[in-house]
C-alpha cells in the first residue's frame, strides 16, 4: 500500500470512531431493574384508578371489630322506639368471652359473647336480669337452643353467613362513613335478615358497635347510636337491703347501691354493705369477719349462697337470729328476684345453737316480717 493510500485509510477510521462516540453521548442508558418496577407499579396504579374505592386492608382480627372492653360504659341514643336507647357495660371478662348488661330505662338484659379465631357468637342473652352472676363460671342457662353469629371472617364486602337462629348476615360494605356524637368513624356494614326483619350494623376498628339501624326501608325504621364512651366506670346496682328496725322485733328497709368494675364479683360487696362496712346498714346483718364464699342464681331457680363458719357465731338469741337470717335472705332473695335462697356454711347446711336446716333446705324470701 503506498503512503497516501495508508494516509486515507487512517482518516477514514477516525472519523468513524468520532461519529461512534457522538451517537453513544446521546443513546437512552440502559433499563435497571428498579426502573422496571417502578414502570410496572405506575401501569397498576393507572390500571386501578378506575376502581370506585381505593384498596384498603381490613383486619381480620375479630377483636379489632368487637373489642373486649373493661371499666367503660358505651351510650347509645336511640330514635324510632323507647328501647332504642341503652348503655351497654362489660360485666366479666375471660380468654374467649365477654359478658355484658344492655340497660334501658325498662330492663337489663345479659349477653355473653364467645370469640374464636373467625367468628363473634352470642351464646347467651337473658332478659329481666337485675343481679350480677360470672355466667360462664356459673353455667346459667336460658334455654336457647341457638345462637346468632354476629360477625365472621374473612372481612371483606360480600362475605355471608348463616347463623344457627336461621338469621342471615352480610358484609355489605366496608370503609362506611358512620358519624356519631363520639366521632366520625369508617366502619365496615353488616346487614342481619330474620323472617321479615332487617338489621343493619356498623362496626368501627378497635371501638366496635358505632350504630344499629332496624328495617331501615320500612316506615318503622329504628335507630341506635353511639353518644357517649364513658372509661373508668363502674356499673351501678340499686339494691333493696332489710335488716333489724330498732327494737329488733321486725324487719325494715332501705336503699343501697351496689358499684362494680369488670370482673368484681358481687358477693364482695354485698358483703361489706351486709356488715356495715358501706354505711347503708344502721344494724348489720353480719359481723366484719363473716365472709360470702359463692353465691349464684342456679338453673333451679334458687340462689345458693354459702358463707364462712363465722355466720354462726351471731351471739344472739333465737328470735333475733331468725331474723337476722331471714334479713339476709330477704336482702339476697330480692337481688336475684327469686324466692327461694339454700344458705349453707362452708358447704354444709347451716347449723347453729338456736337454727338447724336440713340437706338442700331452703329459706324463702319472706315480707311477712317486714314493717
Amino acid at each position: 500500500m503506498s503512503h497516501q493510500s495508508l494516509v486515507k485509510s487512517l482518516t477514514v477510521l477516525s472519523l468513524s470512531g468520532l461519529l461512534l462516540a457522538a451517537c453513544s453521548d446521546t443513546e437512552a442508558p440502559e433499563l435497571t431493574d428498579e426502573n422496571t418496577e417502578q414502570t410496572d407499579v405506575n401501569d397498576k396504579s393507572n390500571t386501578d384508578s378506575s376502581s370506585e374505592e381505593p384498596s384498603t386492608t381490613l383486619s381480620q382480627n375479630m377483636l379489632d371489630w368487637v373489642p373486649m372492653i373493661e371499666d367503660t360504659e358505651y351510650v347509645y341514643e336511640g330514635e324510632g322506639a323507647e328501647g332504642a336507647s341503652y348503655t351497654v357495660y362489660p360485666q366479666f371478662t375471660h380468654s374467649d368471652t365477654m359478658q355484658l348488661v344492655q340497660s334501658t330505662s325498662g330492663t337489663d338484659m345479659v349477653k355473653v359473647y364467645e370469640y374464636t379465631e373467625n367468628e363473634v357468637r352470642e351464646v347467651f342473652l337473658r332478659g329481666e336480669t337485675y343481679f350480677r352472676d360470672d355466667i360462664v363460671d356459673t353455667g346459667l342457662t336460658t334455654g336457647q337452643d341457638t345462637f346468632d353469629i354476629l360477625l365472621q371472617s374473612p372481612i371483606e364486602k360480600g362475605h355471608s353467613w348463616e347463623s344457627p337462629s336461621g338469621s342471615v348476615s352480610e358484609i355489605t360494605g366496608t370503609n362506611v362513613a358512620v358519624e356519631t356524637p363520639t366521632g366520625n368513624y369508617e366502619a365496615i356494614e353488616v346487614t342481619r335478615k330474620l323472617n321479615d326483619s332487617t338489621t343493619v350494623l356498623y362496626y368501627a376498628p378497635e371501638v366496635g358497635l358505632v350504630q344499629t339501624i332496624s328495617d331501615p326501608d320500612s316506615d318503622m325504621t329504628v335507630t341506635s347510636t353511639l353518644s357517649k364512651i364513658q372509661e373508668d366506670t363502674a356499673e351501678e346496682i340499686p339494691l333493696t337491703v332489710y335488716e333489724l328496725n330498732e327494737m329488733a322485733t321486725a324487719l325494715t328497709k332501705a336503699d343501697a347501691t351496689m358499684k362494680l368494675n369488670t370482673n368484681d364479683p358481687a358477693r364482695i360487696q354485698l358483703t361489706e354493705i351486709l356488715n356495715g362496712s358501706t354505711g347503708d346498714m344502721t344494724i348489720p346483718s353480719l359481723t366484719e369477719n363473716v365472709e360470702i364464699n359463692y353465691m349464684y342464681l342456679g338453673n333451679d331457680g334458687i340462689v345458693h349462697v354459702d358463707f364462712s363458719e363465722e355466720i354462726t357465731e351471731m351471739q344472739a338469741g333465737s328470735g333475733i337470729e331468725s331474723l337476722l337470717l331471714q334479713s339476709i335472705v330477704n336482702t339476697i332473695g330480692g337481688l336475684y328476684q327469686a324466692d327461694e335462697v339454700l344458705l349453707t356454711v362452708e358447704t354444709e347446711p347451716y347449723s347453729s345453737g338456736h337454727i338447724l336446716l336440713e340437706e338442700g333446705q331452703t329459706m324463702k324470701v319472706d315480707q311477712s316480717v317486714v314493717e
